[in-house]
C-alpha cells in the first residue's frame, strides 16, 4: 500500500502524518476524535487542549483496558498477536463510539 500525507487540525495545532491507511478511513478517525473531544468538553467543562487531549486519551485507554480484561484467561501472546489484537480491539471500540455518538 502507498503512503499518502494526511494534515490533521485537533484542538489547535495542524500537522501532517503520512500513513499507509485511505484518506478517507483517516477523515473518519479526525471526526470520531472531534465528536469525542466536544462530548469531553460539554461533560467536564474542559476547554484546555492539553487537558482535554488527556482526558481523551486516558478514557480511550481505559476502554482499550477494560476490553483487554474481559478477554484475560487465555496463554500470553507474541508481540505480533498482540499488536494485531490491539488493532482488533481499537476498531470495535472507534465502531462502538460510531454508533454511541450518532444522533437519532
Amino acid at each position: 500500500m502507498s503512503l499518502h500525507v494526511f494534515n490533521v487540525d485537533l484542538l489547535g495545532p495542524t500537522f501532517s502524518i503520512q500513513t499507509d491507511e485511505s484518506l478517507d478511513y483517516m477523515q473518519s478517525l479526525v471526526l470520531r476524535l472531534r465528536e469525542r473531544i466536544g462530548s469531553l468538553k460539554g461533560s467536564t467543562r474542559v476547554s484546555d487542549p492539553l487537558r482535554l487531549s488527556i482526558l481523551l486519551n486516558i478514557t480511550l485507554m481505559d476502554e482499550l483496558q477494560r476490553a483487554r480484561d474481559r478477554g484475560s484467561g487465555e496463554a500470553p501472546l507474541s508481540k505480533a498477536a498482540e499488536d494485531e489484537e490491539f488493532e482488533a480491539i481499537a476498531a470495535r471500540l472507534i465502531a462502538d463510539l460510531d454508533r454511541s455518538l450518532e444522533t437519532p
